[in-house]
């Protein structure tokens, strides 16, 4: 049938009278260290992710501590002059108002899910929203992008200089691009 094995056809071939294709050992073992470097750097980078995410909570449990104390301080302060009868500003209910607030941004942050909100979130931006993240043209990362990505987000935007209160002084003292490139110089040129 196809071959030219000086063995009969039906006898039952041993493992060195295979031919053995080097290339073949040479492959497989590529294939094996490549899933095996593979898993180690999974494994590395969702250990990195866990670091990176428990010294953020980590970071927000000290802010507390440093900021909850004198937030505590200031409010019992004032709740201590109040009741002693002596006159509190009234600009001083705005510190805390505005640390009450700060103070449970970060206490959610430290304490509860506000860290899987955000990862919700950013799970849709990537999902729904990709146009958002496309970078601008000079960017090294800008070519893995293609032309249709590019065009959803700069097409329908409007340059911030073209925008009021901008729009009210003129942009003719800056160079086109244009002439920049034709005088042979820009930002890099030697003089």
């Amino acid at each position: 049938m196809g071959g030219n094995s000086s063995k009969p056809q039906g006898a039952k071939s041993t493992p060195g009278d295979q031919k053995c294709d080097p290339g073949s050992e040479v492959r497989s073992f590529g294939a094996k260290v490549k899933a095996a470097v593979d898993e180690e750097l999974g494994r590395r980078m969702m250990i990195q992710r866990e670091v990176q995410m428990a010294v953020s909570i980590a970071k927000a449990r000290d802010v507390i501590q440093i900021f909850g104390s004198a937030w505590a301080v200031l409010v019992g302060g004032l709740a201590g002059a109040k009741i002693a009868g002596r006159k509190v500003p009234t600009l001083a209910a705005v510190p805390v108002v505005v640390g009450g607030l700060v103070l449970g941004n970060i206490a959610d942050m430290a304490y509860g899910n506000k860290l899987a909100r955000v990862s919700k979130e950013a799970e849709y931006i990537l999902d729904n929203e990709r146009a958002r993240l496309i970078p601008l043209k000079q960017a090294p990362v800008a070519r893995f992008y293609s032309a249709e990505e590019k065009s959803k987000m700069f097409d329908a935007a409007t340059s911030a200089g073209l925008l009021f209160p901008s729009s009210l002084f003129s942009r003719s003292f800056v160079p086109e691009g244009s002439e920049v490139s034709s005088k042979g110089g820009g930002p890099d040129r030697n003089f």
